[in-house]
């Protein structure tokens, strides 16, 4: 029997492996896919998840570009900041790293560690025990472990009796893609909002990741357009602060919602990252929320014996020690999506009233970007 069992391969389950590999614990990781996913997805990582990646030994330092400075602002009305680094005294607020760079890096740290990563394990069935936890794999094997970790995006939660999950539907969708411009972005990063939804621009290497908010229909017309009349759409939401835009790559689109479990926890189970909240996009708040989950469980798989790994005592200690930070991590995003885009809820001016309020008092500034880079204070 394990002492872990990890459902789910991605950058929180292979974190919380990584850092609790020096733990002494057997661990295992068990992961759908049939290999590393070659995602191409940009991650938007605060610069307190680089620490925690650092930690774990998975740090894909190459391929990350800074995030030195992110300026705010809102169409259609006045009022804008900028949140900058050297204000935090940080090399960077966060830093924008290739999907697939942060898994290799992870994959790399779990073979130097000896963690076992079996792909192709396909979680059919889950039972729950006093003793142990047993996952029933698509070829018939059983793992046990003391503890099963549930990282998986919540695919396999719903197998747990008593595990449900709340859903918002924005009615929106994130249209996603590699832009260029005609100047460098200089390490800055830019989040303006708009009647449909945020529109986000990214620094990567020397080029932008858009994430576009709009209505479904307007998502699908946006794919539709030609690359010039695309890029003029975009110039005409955004405006000319990055430059004029010359390129569009890779575009695509997914919908937007949010997602919570009614508890992160059941007997012998920790549900943690996506699999507990799925968060929308604005801010950038979901995989650093997820990498928090994975730094407090494993902070509790070091510190507990390993006869001790999965009791009720350990499980409600990961409950209340991401408790604030996860309930106010979703309140944060989903009243962010709601205050700029829903003119009914605060009006144009006030939101530039507090736009401006944080670029005229340094100390809100630096509280709104704290909160930003560590989430909510245990």
């Amino acid at each position: 029997m394990l002492d872990v069992a990890i459902v789910g391969g991605g950058p929180v389950g292979a974190t919380v492996a990584a850092l609790a590999a020096s733990s002494g614990l057997s661990l295992a990781v068990l992961e759908a896919r049939t290999g590393p996913s070659g995602d191409r997805r940009t991650l938007a990582l605060s610069d307190a998840s680089r620490e925690r990646l650092e930690e774990a030994g998975a740090w894909p330092a190459a391929s990350a570009t800074p995030i030195r400075s992110i300026h705010i602002s809102q169409r259609g009305g006045p009022g804008r900041t900028v949140l900058d680094a050297a204000e935090q005294s940080l090399p960077a607020l966060g830093y924008t790293v290739a999907y697939a760079a942060l898994e290799a890096a992870l994959g790399e740290r779990l073979a130097r560690s000896g963690v076992e990563v079996r792909y192709g394990a396909t979680c059919e069935e889950i039972r729950l025990a006093p003793e142990a936890a047993a996952v029933r794999l698509g070829g018939g094997e059983e793992v046990a472990a003391r503890l099963l970790v549930i990282a998986d995006g919540g695919a396999s939660a719903g197998k747990i009796a008593g595990i449900a999950f709340a859903e918002k539907d924005y009615g929106q969708e994130a249209v996603v893609g590699a832009v260029r411009t005609d100047r460098p972005h200089g390490g800055r990063a830019y989040e303006r909002f708009t009647p449909q939804g945020p529109l986000a621009l990214l620094p990567v290497e020397d080029r932008y990741a858009l994430v576009w908010t709009a209505a479904p229909a307007e998502a699908r017309r946006l794919l539709a357009l030609a690359d010039a009349p695309f890029l003029a759409a975009l110039q005409q939401a955004f405006g000319d602060r990055a430059g004029r835009f010359t390129a569009i790559e890779s575009r695509g689109a997914f919908p937007l919602k949010l997602r919570t479990v009614n508890t992160p926890i059941a007997l012998r189970t920790a549900i943690v990252g996506n699999a507990a909240q799925a968060l929308h996009p604005i801010a950038g708040q979901g995989l650093n929320l997820g990498l928090r989950d994975a730094a407090a469980l494993a902070d509790l798989l070091r510190a507990t014996p390993a006869e001790a790994v999965g009791e009720a005592s350990m499980l409600e200690a990961y409950r209340e020690a991401r408790r604030r930070d996860a309930s106010r991590g979703v309140a944060f995003t989903d009243f962010l999506v709601s205050a700029f885009s829903d003119a009914r809820r605060i009006p144009t001016w006030g939101r530039g009233l507090a736009l401006a309020a944080l670029d005229l008092f340094p100390p809100a500034r630096r509280a709104f970007a704290e909160r930003m880079i560590h989430g909510a204070a245990p």
